[in-house]
C-alpha cells in the first residue's frame, strides 16, 4: 500500500494510495545514502519526465512542437511551488510524472505500441502516488488506448491492401511482444496491492471504494467548472505566479471572470472541432491529442466537484488542483499546434529562406532566457527556513541517543511545527534507534506502533520550553520562523538501555 490518505475520514476505516511504488523508488536513498539523497532522487525523475516530455513532442510534432512545448514546461513550472520539482510528498512527487503520462498516451494513440511497458510503469506510478492521480489517468490511458487500437487496425489494412496490389509492403508487426512487456510491469507493479486486497479485512482497493461511494456533501459541479476555467481560461493557472502553492482551494471557490469563462467555452469548442477535423482527415494525432486534453478537463473537473465539503477534504484541493497546471499547458499546446498541423505542408511554418538551424538557435535562446528568468524569480524553498533548527535538533538527538535502542516518541506540537517530529522519527531511524509512537500503526506501520512494546527512554519534541516530564533533560531549544520556539527533551538522560521494561501507562501515552 501507498501512504495514508485522509478520505479516511468518510468511512472512518483506514485508507492508504493504491501501492507502494513511491516507496520502491525512494527505498535504495533512504537506506544507504544520506536525507538529501531522497530530493536528490525525485529531482532525477522529474528531470527525466520533462526531457520525456520533450523528446515525445518533437515526435509528435517535429521542432516547432518541441520548441513550444519546452517554453510551455517552462511556464509551468513557474506555477507551482519550487520545492515541487524535489519534494517526496506524494501529490509533488507525482506531478511531472503524471505530465509525462500525459504525452505518452498521446504517442500511444499515435501507434507507438513500443511505448507500452513505458505507458503503464508510468501510469503505475502516478496512480500509486495519489488517489486524485487516478481518474485523469484512467482518462488519458483509455483514450491513448483506443487510439492505439484504431492507429493498429489501420496499419493492418493499410497492409493487406499493399501486399495484395504487390507492394510489398509488410504487416505491422511486434505488437503482441510488446503488449506482453506491459502485462508483465502491470503484474510486477499491482501485485502487491491484489495480495493486499485479498488479505485484508477489507482489502485497500475496497476500502478506496468505499470512501469513493460515501454518501457525503462534495463541493459540487459549480466549483468542478470554476477548476477547468481556472486551469485553460485567460489567464490560466499555468501563467501564474501564486503567493501560496495551496491558494487554489480558495480559487476554485470563487466565481471567475467572464473573461476566463467564454475564452475557457472557447477553447473546448475548439478542442472538439479539431477532434472532428482529426477523425475526418484520419489524423489520429489530432483526434487522440484534442480528445485526451478534454479528458484532462473532465477529469479535472470531477475531482473538484466531488470532493467532500467537509474542512480537512476542503482544503486538499489546495495540492489535488496542482494538476491543473499540466492540464491547462496540454490544452493550450495542441490547440496553439493544431492549426500549424492542420495547414502547414509537412509541418513546415517558416519560409524556405529561412535556415532551420537559425530557427532552432532562436527557439533555443527562447527557452534559455525563459527558464533562466523563472529561475531568479522563483521563490526560495516553502520549508527553507526550518532546515537550520532541524539540523540543530536532529544533531543533538543524534549526539543523546545512542545507536540500538527503543525510544518512545511523543511530539507535543502544532499546526506549524508538526512536521519537526516527522524529521525526528527519520533521523532516529537513520541513527539505528527504533522510534515507536502511540497511534502511529495507521499512518505510518506497525513497526513504529508503541503498543504493549518496551522502549529504553522518551524523546519528547514540543512546542515552547516547557517540559512534559520533570525527568527530562533538555537536549535542544531552537527558534523557528520567528515567532515559533521548539524545544527536544530526553528522559532518562543518557537513555540507558533497558529502563523501561513495561507497557507505558494511559498517562504517559
Amino acid at each position: 500500500m501507498g501512504l495514508h490518505s485522509d478520505v479516511s475520514a468518510l468511512t472512518h476505516h483506514a485508507v492508504y494510495s493504491l501501492g507502494p511504488m513511491l516507496f520502491w523508488l525512494l527505498a535504495l536513498p533512504a537506506r544507504v545514502a544520506s536525507p538529501s539523497s531522497l530530493a536528490f532522487t525525485m529531482g532525477l525523475v522529474n528531470t527525466a519526465a520533462i526531457v520525456g516530455v520533450i523528446v515525445l513532442a518533437r515526435r509528435r510534432g517535429g521542432r516547432t512542437l518541441m520548441f513550444a512545448t519546452a517554453l510551455a514546461v517552462v511556464l509551468t513550472s513557474r506555477s507551482l511551488a519550487p520545492e515541487v520539482l524535489h519534494d517526496v510528498w506524494n501529490p509533488s512527487a507525482g506531478l511531472f510524472p503524471f505530465t509525462l503520462l500525459i504525452f505518452l498516451c498521446w504517442s500511444l494513440g499515435c501507434g507507438e505500441y513500443r511505448l507500452l511497458p513505458l505507458a503503464v510503469l508510468v501510469a503505475s506510478f502516478v496512480a500509486q502516488c495519489q488517489l486524485a492521480f487516478l481518474p485523469p489517468s484512467l482518462g488519458v490511458l483509455v483514450i491513448g488506448m483506443a487510439g492505439l487500437g484504431f492507429s493498429l487496425r489501420s496499419a493492418r489494412i493499410g497492409a493487406g491492401a499493399g501486399a495484395g496490389a504487390g507492394a510489398g509492403a509488410g504487416r505491422p508487426g511486434g505488437a503482441g511482444r510488446w503488449a506482453l512487456a506491459a502485462l508483465l510491469v502491470a503484474v510486477v507493479c499491482w501485485t502487491p496491492p491484489a495480495i493486499d486486497q485479498i488479505k485484508g479485512r477489507p482489502g485497500n482497493l475496497t476500502a478506496a471504494v468505499r470512501a469513493a461511494e460515501a454518501n457525503s456533501s462534495t463541493l459540487g459541479a459549480a466549483v468542478g467548472w470554476h477548476a477547468v476555467v481556472l486551469a485553460v481560461g485567460v489567464r490560466p493557472w499555468w501563467l501564474r505566479n501564486p503567493a501560496s502553492p495551496f491558494e487554489r482551494k480558495n480559487e476554485v471557490r470563487a466565481a471567475p471572470s467572464a473573461l476566463a469563462t467564454v475564452s475557457t467555452a472557447l477553447a473546448l469548442c475548439a478542442l472538439l472541432i479539431v477532434a472532428a477535423v482529426g477523425f475526418l482527415r484520419r489524423r489520429t494525432d489530432l483526434w487522440v491529442g484534442a480528445l485526451i486534453a478534454v479528458s484532462l478537463c473532465v477529469g479535472l473537473a470531477a475531482l473538484a466537484a466531488s470532493t467532500p465539503a467537509t474542512r480537512l477534504l476542503s482544503a486538499t484541493l489546495g495540492y489535488t488542483m496542482w494538476f491543473g497546471s499540466p492540464a491547462g499547458m496540454f490544452v493550450w499546446v495542441v490547440l496553439a499546434w493544431a492549426p500549424v498541423a492542420i495547414f502547414a505542408e509537412r509541418g513546415r511554418v517558416l519560409p524556405r529562406r529561412v535556415s532551420p538551424a537559425l530557427a532552432s538557435a532562436v527557439a533555443i535562446g527562447a527557452v534559455a532566457c525563459a527558464g533562466v528568468a523563472v529561475g531568479v524569480a522563483e521563490r526560495p524553498d516553502e520549508h527553507l527556513n526550518e532546515y537550520r533548527p532541524l539540523g540543530v535538533i536532529l544533531s543533538a538527538l543524534d549526539r543523546a541517543v545512542p545507536s540500538g535502542r527503543t525510544v518512545q516518541l511523543i511530539g507535543s506540537l502544532g499546526n506549524a511545527t508538526f512536521r519537526f517530529k516527522m524529521a525526528a522519527r527519520f533521523a532516529l531511524v537513520e541513527h539505528g534507534v527504533r522510534p515507536i509512537s502511540p497511534g502511529t500503526d495507521t499512518r505510518v506501520g506497525s513497526w513504529y506502533e508503541l503498543d504493549h512494546l518496551r522502549y529504553d527512554c522518551t524523546v519528547y519534541i514540543t512546542d515552547g520550553t516547557a517540559p512534559l516530564s520533570h525527568s527530562a533533560a533538555l537536549l535542544a531549544s531552537v527558534a523557528y520562523g520567528g515567532s515559533y520556539r521548539v524545544s527536544a527533551w530526553l528522559a532518562p538522560a543518557g537513555c540507558p538501555a533497558g529502563h523501561l521494561t513495561r507497557p507505558a501507562t494511559p498517562r504517559e501515552r
